[in-house]
């Protein structure tokens, strides 16, 4: 319990300050930063004018566009199945990093470095420039221009990617997570197993002078492995950013269970700190650009609220039952549940133990982290603007209420911003409703029997429908209905949201802020907190319960 106080403690400690450099960078504050952006703009030909939010999304859209088709090249190229090629270019160009793979085998160093490390990078600073987009559309006077995409996508990854993934990936380096050139490393096994020549363990298998007998009968075809084979290369680089840019794919099949992705405590702990980092340190950069420090606290405090509910429901019937099924011994309870909690909360999808192991109750506030539309600090960038869309919802129905025209932060919430809200509110749980009824349709090959099985379907298409990519496992995600409509609600789940928050922000920069009046509602106190997280939870209880209570409910209610 004391690494999970000392975890949250040390994020928070840091959020704040690395909030105001992210304020300074996205805002143009510091010099050196201009001058290195202004030159690499200069020599990549690329203007540097403001743009309206629909040049910022035809950007957007086409770096996203681009970067989709060049992945997929390279993983076609690498020998993956074209569905499953197209499922995973999806996953990693939406940042959210689903896996329907296992990455020793299939994926080259090559693919792996400047394919899928590189969208880390991309997919996590495009998250980030929307959002700022949406701040400069807030703050703006009668103003269409929401800043330069190509601009701040140099800044963001520059700036605040590129140094926390320097220091954390040289301390993981420095825990034991490989950085070296080679592709892969052999150790001799303190015991040969036999297996046959397809690569099954013939575990009853008894090995006498090089032959190998199965019930005292000889097997011809058995191989005797003496030596095991562990993948290494440039690890450590492509961790930090997987876990700074809530991005969550890792570089083995167990992902931060494997020794090889989280060694110690001290990374267990660090890399828990990097899903959270940036995600919380953005609340702080919002309250430092609209100049009202107590807005980005009240937006704080209320994901802080929820994380905190969250963390308690799931870890306490863990260490109630010692629940040590699908956990790494080394990482213990406690540490897996903040870590199951901090993924799905943050839109990380990384995972340091078996999420199909979890206590139904466990399932279910994972579920509903990525179900309340990951805005739960969320992934980078993505998670704040999400709960923005909530706080536009809460201040309408506040308005409503006393009969006033709802506003935020001196502007006036009209139809025009009351629509992208719910459109954005609202685009996660069409994508997540839609995949699971499909798929429960046509039910995927390896599901479990009764309501966990459902589960399973349910947790996969929150996953990708939320952009988290963790995954509950149990069954097949290889085939045609995973990959292909998977890859499609990725797509949606991103792109559909980001429009939205961009039109949002091009229609509230245009609009003549109003002088403070004494029916304004405060939006920076404790009362507009607990609205928000109400809103928030009834929002996602109203979308999804019908499906909770065929699923983690019914589970929970069927071992009471």
């Amino acid at each position: 319990m004391s690494l999970t106080i000392l975890t949250l403690v040390l994020t928070v400690t840091l959020a704040v300050p690395f909030g105001l450099w992210c304020k300074k960078v996205m805002n143009h504050d510091v010099a050196f930063v201009n001058k290195t952006e202004a030159f690499l703009l200069d020599r990549l030909h690329i203007s540097g004018r403001e743009m309206n939010w629909k040049q910022y999304l035809a950007a957007v859209l086409t770096l996203s566009a681009a970067s989709l088709i060049l992945l997929l090249v390279m993983l076609l190229v690498d020998g993956m199945d074209p569905v499953m090629a197209f499922n995973t270019a999806c996953s990693f160009v939406t940042n959210t990093n689903w896996q329907s793979y296992d990455p020793m085998l299939s994926l080259g160093w090559v693919t792996e470095t400047f394919g899928i490390t590189v969208q880390n990078f991309v997919s996590a600073a495009a998250g980030i420039c929307v959002l700022f987009a949406l701040i400069r559309g807030l703050t703006g006077r009668q103003s269409a221009a929401l800043g330069n995409f190509w601009q701040d996508m140099t800044g963001a990854i520059l700036f605040i990617l590129i140094p926390v993934s320097l220091v954390f990936g040289v301390i993981l380096s420095w825990q034991g997570v490989p950085m070296n050139p080679g592709s892969e490393q052999y150790v001799a096994l303190s015991e040969p197993v036999a297996a046959t020549a397809d690569g099954t363990i013939l575990e009853e298998a008894v090995i006498e002078n090089g032959t190998v007998y199965v019930n005292d009968e000889p097997v011809p075809d058995a191989v005797v492995i003496t030596e095991q084979r562990i993948p290494t290369g440039l690890a450590a680089s492509q961790i930090a950013i997987k876990q700074a840019g809530t991005n969550g794919g890792g570089i083995t099949q167990g992902n931060s269970a494997n020794p090889f992705e989280n060694p110690t405590a001290l990374t267990n702990v660090l890399e828990n700190v990097l899903i959270l980092l940036i995600p919380m340190a953005l609340c702080f950069s919002f309250g430092f650009m609209v100049k009202n420090r107590r807005q980005g606290i009240a937006l704080f405090s209320a994901m802080a609220v929820l994380f905190v509910l969250a963390l308690a429901a799931a870890m306490v019937p863990e260490l109630q039952q010692m629940n040590m099924e699908g956990k790494e011994a080394r990482i213990g309870v406690a540490q897996s549940a903040l870590w199951s909690v901090s993924t799905t909360a943050a839109s990380s999808g990384s995972v340091n133990s078996a999420l199909n192991s979890m206590n139904s109750l466990s399932a279910l506030v994972c579920l509903v982290l990525m179900q309340v539309g990951e805005v739960v600090f969320g992934g980078v960038g993505s998670g704040l603007y999400g709960m923005l869309a909530f706080v536009i919802l809460t201040v309408f129905i506040a308005g409503l209420m006393v009969g006033r025209t709802p506003e935020f932060l001196h502007k006036k919430i009209e139809p025009y911003e009351m629509k992208r809200a719910v459109i954005l509110c609202l685009a996660t749980p069409v994508c997540i409703l839609a995949g699971s009824a499909i798929a429960s349709l046509h039910p995927m090959p390896g599901l479990d029997p009764g309501a966990h099985g459902f589960t399973q379907i349910l947790y996969a298409f929150s996953s990708m429908g939320a952009n988290n990519g963790s995954a509950m496992a149990g069954y097949d995600t290889t085939g045609w209905l995973v990959n292909g409509l998977g890859g499609l609600l990725m797509l949606a789940a991103r792109f559909v949201p980001m429009m939205a928050v961009l039109q949002m922000a091009g229609s509230l920069g245009m609009k003549q802020p109003v002088a403070d009046n004494a029916g304004m509602l405060k939006t920076d106190n404790a009362m507009f907190v607990f609205l928000l997280v109400l809103v928030v939870l009834l929002v996602g209880a109203l979308s999804f319960f019908p499906a909770l209570a065929l699923g983690p409910v019914a589970e929970l209610l069927g071992g009471l």
